[in-house]
């Protein structure tokens, strides 16, 4: 209901004009009448409470929202936490992958930016959600892949297997998602988007799938292109179809631990959705049906096919490079991920 709460007051805010957040503190709670005193610039004041109160406590830090007079409690004040946590992850990234790992902190922060100062910008303005999508994707691997990995013939092998991947999934995508009828209605955030106005909300759908399964792509294409890397020097005779071949041996292993991957991590975001399946009297063969579910399945389906076809691509590409024991050697033959 909490979530419900925020679309109330987005849509709101959406209809009336832009209200004002503040930081707040709880000082009392009457969940009865669905009200909690708050300590708020110095000032006490009345709040109205989310019609789902549990999680607020008296003492804790709260976002608010001012509205025409009237003020609303949004949500926890998360950002001491997350900020904690994000440390948290720095450090362990840090002695853990020691110049990798800082190098992959700094990639991630180039990404970050690359998406929020070049990508959300220019598809808040108008612009094609999916050809700026593709445009910051290509920016943010080429970022990371060669900041971290370094340019060489391995990592150019990975990058190319991802954009090969990514386009079969992308034509893939374009396909089913037409086929089946979406509108790219299929979540609280597109209604509110809808609202907004224009935004191509089925090419953000699109833009989304194949987004979303970047960062696994560029794991298992490093990967594989390490493996063909690794063969390749481990016997410089190799030629360009038994290099594959045997690439290919460790590649199913990769297919087979990683098929499941995008299904998992799509599916755990997507629990309470599925939670309705429990409770909707609808019959499950319409539920399924509906453009909610339909959407995250075909999701969790097109990202893993990209998982797939990344494999035997970059094998194909780094066997290309490395045939003969060309390029560079690695730097550690017994270790490949």
């Amino acid at each position: 209901m909490r979530g419900l709460w925020i679309l109330f007051l987005w849509s709101f805010a959406l209809a009336q004009g832009a209200g004002e957040y503040l930081l707040g503190r709880i000082l009392a709670l009457d969940p009865a009448k669905g009200v909690a005193q708050v300590e708020v610039q110095g000032r006490v004041e009345e709040a109205l409470l989310p019609t789902d109160a549990g999680g607020f406590g008296v003492g804790l830090r709260v976002v608010l929202y001012r509205e025409g007079g009237r003020l609303y409690v949004a949500e926890p004040d998360r950002m001491p936490w997350l900020l904690g946590l994000l440390g948290l992850f720095a450090l362990m990234a840090a002695l853990l992958g020691r110049a990798k790992g800082v190098r992959g902190l700094i990639g991630t922060l180039l990404s970050l930016l690359v998406v929020v100062y070049l990508v959300v910008p220019k598809v808040a303005s108008g612009g094609n959600p999916l050809l700026y999508a593709l445009l910051g994707s290509l920016g943010v691997l080429l970022l990371t892949v060669y900041l971290v990995h370094g340019v060489n013939r391995k990592t150019t092998a990975a990058l190319l297997g991802v954009l090969g991947a990514v386009l079969l999934v992308l034509a893939l995508s374009a396909f089913f998602v037409r086929a089946m009828g979406f509108t790219g209605l299929a979540s609280e955030e597109a209604l509110l988007l809808r609202q907004w106005g224009g935004v191509d909300l089925l090419s953000l759908f699109l833009a989304g799938v194949v987004v979303g399964a970047l960062g696994a792509l560029t794991d298992v294409s490093v990967t594989q292109a390490a493996v063909v890397q690794a063969l390749a020097h481990a016997n410089p005779h190799l030629g360009f179809y038994e290099l594959y071949r045997r690439g290919m041996e460790v590649g199913y292993d990769h297919i087979g631990s990683l098929v499941n991957t995008l299904v998992l991590a799509y599916a755990a975001g997507s629990l309470p959705l599925f939670l309705l399946l429990t409770k909707d009297p609808t019959p499950l063969r319409f539920l399924l049906n509906t453009e909610p579910f339909a959407a995250e399945i075909a999701a969790m389906v097109l990202g893993s096919l990209g998982l797939l076809l990344a494999v035997p691509l970059t094998t194909l590409v780094a066997a290309w490079f490395f045939q003969g024991g060309k390029g560079e050697a690695p730097r550690d033959p017994g270790h490949v991920h």
